[in-house]
């Protein structure tokens, strides 16, 4: 890293004494560029690790964690896949109230995200196609003939500290890159299954809605820095209303 080397070169001042102060600084600055141009060579996303760690929310945990890859990972999040977009329980409420872009000034800025709906799943995309639901007062029913709803998931980490309710970088990868569904929330009917479930064309092994066949193109070192950064993120149990309603979104937190 260009501050250890820099750190280095300064420690050398001090030893050289005062005859040599002048020679040692003359080291350092002509030393520096070729520092930054290496380093920025060997690791391109250290810009955007920056930025990501500006941006994350102030209550993410990043003790223990490497923050290189946190900062990307919450480039990758925040800035670029919005991924509270789509997993964030209630659109209306992803920020707090005083601190809301879309709102008028003073309550514009600074922005801060919602902690209470920031990626614990929950949103409801309605049915992708035709399958089966028998119980037209389920949360999951979205019409005659169509499939279950499709409710985005709880990414916050469980208790063991691996994001998306505890599942491992393996696992995450896995996920990431072919969409397999570990929860068989809403599987293909037919071999025994005959409810909430979806017939062909649609392959309810796989996540729907979510856009893994974009994001599975991604660097596995990408993919690591998403998975670090979303487990510096608070467990949200979901002991509520729509906990209640999806059991799946709730989480063991302890």
């Amino acid at each position: 890293m260009a501050y250890q080397k820099i750190a280095k070169s300064i420690a050398a001042v001090c030893a050289a004494g005062a005859t040599g102060v002048l020679i040692a600084l003359v080291s350092i600055a002509f030393g520096s560029t070729n520092v930054r141009a290496d380093e920025q060579r060997d690791d391109p996303d250290r810009d955007l690790a920056a930025i990501g760690l500006r941006i994350a929310p102030d209550f993410i945990n990043t003790n223990g964690k490497d923050l290189a890859l946190v900062g990307l990972g919450s480039f990758i999040v925040n800035a670029q896949a919005d991924c509270n977009g789509c997993h964030g329980s209630d659109p209306a409420q992803e920020f707090l109230p005083k601190n809301n872009p879309y709102f008028r000034p003073p309550n514009n800025a600074p922005v801060k995200l919602n902690q209470a709906t920031y990626l614990n799943g929950g949103q409801n995309f309605g049915p992708v196609g035709p399958g089966i639901v028998k119980d037209t007062k389920s949360p999951l029913y979205g019409g005659p003939g169509l499939g279950p709803n499709i409710i985005s998931r709880n990414l916050t980490p469980d208790h063991t500290g691996n994001p998306e309710g505890g599942h491992d970088l393996h696992e995450f990868m896995t996920i990431i890159r072919t969409g397999h569904d570990y929860d068989h929330l809403h599987p293909n009917c037919g071999n025994g299954v005959t409810d909430i479930c979806y017939q062909f064309p649609v392959n309810g092994d796989v996540l729907q809605v979510m856009p893994w066949p974009k994001y599975q193109h991604m660097t596995d070192h990408q993919l690591k820095a998403i998975w670090t950064y979303l487990s510096t993120v608070p467990c949200n149990a979901h002991n509520d209303a729509l906990g209640n309603a999806f059991p799946w979104l709730k989480n063991v937190c302890e």
